[in-house]
């Protein structure tokens, strides 16, 4: 495996930081924090360089709050001079991350996203008669730092870029009841980094899969899996050995699978895919209303302006438009 070197000067440097700072403010530029920032860009950006050149680097605390889609989930976010740190280093690291990657897995990828993973499913729905469905139990606050830290020190090879991504991983933490002392897991679901992170620590489980158990198809969205094949004999072979892999390899707990017959629809992001169609699942279709209904009563109370209500619909359904 090719490990790349020299990423470090191309993050801090100061056209990459200006480009990262452009890309965090879009779309956020009422927001005080942005426009704070953004008054005097040059010496923020100066601070920032400073902050990510130091030995360790010097990273914020995280604000944590709740949202509910539909389930409760805890988004953890820093303060707008790091994400424009996390985008900096994306801006470099992306190409990197990229190359480690399988056609088809669709997460946080140019030219991919769900519609194109709910299309290919429906394309192998087309020729295999049975499925497996996976997901993993808690992924983004199970995955381990430790073997994180290995897959990212294969590719690549510049200390200083490893102890700037070390330092974002690390300013994370996750306990769980009955964890060893000194465990260190957990991603923060509201970074860009972890977005990343996160999709490339499957990536080994991705060519286990194609090249060692050889499927007639399979699919993956972050940590939403699909495998097809021609029996529910060989599909209960596959996951015993996918289940294997994630225990031993990367720490992680799979849910209990679900396997099914093509015809009578493999359920997929928020999509039920059959052998002939591709149709929202009724949960889908309730999340969508009551976003609707959140939309709605926000331009009604002032909250948002016209707009930005039209932008946020279209957004609504753009999203679920295949």
């Amino acid at each position: 495996m090719k490990r790349t070197a020299s990423l470090f000067s191309q993050i801090v440097d100061y056209e990459n930081l200006r480009l990262a700072w452009l890309k965090a403010r879009k779309g956020k530029t009422s927001k005080k924090s942005v426009q704070n920032f953004s008054r005097n860009v040059n010496k923020n950006l100066q601070v920032i360089h400073d902050r990510m050149i130091a030995s360790p680097p010097v990273l914020s605390k995280y604000i944590q709050f709740k949202i509910y889609d539909p389930k409760e989930r805890m988004i953890s976010v820093v303060p707008f001079p790091d994400r424009v740190i996390h985008h900096a280093i994306m801006n470099v690291l992306e190409p990197v991350f990229e190359r480690q990657f399988i056609f088809h897995t669709y997460a946080c990828r140019k030219g991919k996203g769900t519609h194109a993973a709910v299309r290919y499913a429906f394309k192998c729905a087309g020729r295999s008669e049975f499925f497996l469905k996976l997901d993993v139990r808690k992924y983004f606050d199970s995955i381990d730092h430790t073997i994180l830290k290995q897959f990212l020190c294969r590719i690549i090879k510049d200390a200083r870029c490893l102890e700037l991504l070390f330092g974002v991983i690390d300013s994370y933490k996750i306990d769980f009841e009955g964890d060893s002392v000194g465990r260190k897991k957990g991603l923060p679901i509201g970074n860009l980094t972890s977005q990343f992170f996160a999709n490339f620590y499957l990536s080994a489980l991705d060519h286990f899969i194609l090249e060692k158990l050889k499927p007639e198809g399979y699919v993956r969205y972050m940590d939403d899996m699909v495998i097809f094949g021609d029996s529910v004999k060989n599909l209960k072979n596959i996951f015993d050995e996918v289940d294997h892999f994630c225990l031993e390899k990367l720490a992680l707990f799979l849910k209990i699978p679900v396997f099914g017959k093509t015809f009578r629809g493999v359920p997929f992001l928020g999509w039920r895919i059959t052998t002939s169609r591709i149709f929202l699942l009724s949960k889908t279709k309730h999340r969508m209303k009551n976003r609707l209904k959140e939309i709605q009563k926000s331009f009604e109370r002032g909250k948002i302006t016209e707009e930005k209500a039209v932008e946020r619909t279209k957004a609504v359904y753009a999203a679920r438009v295949c």
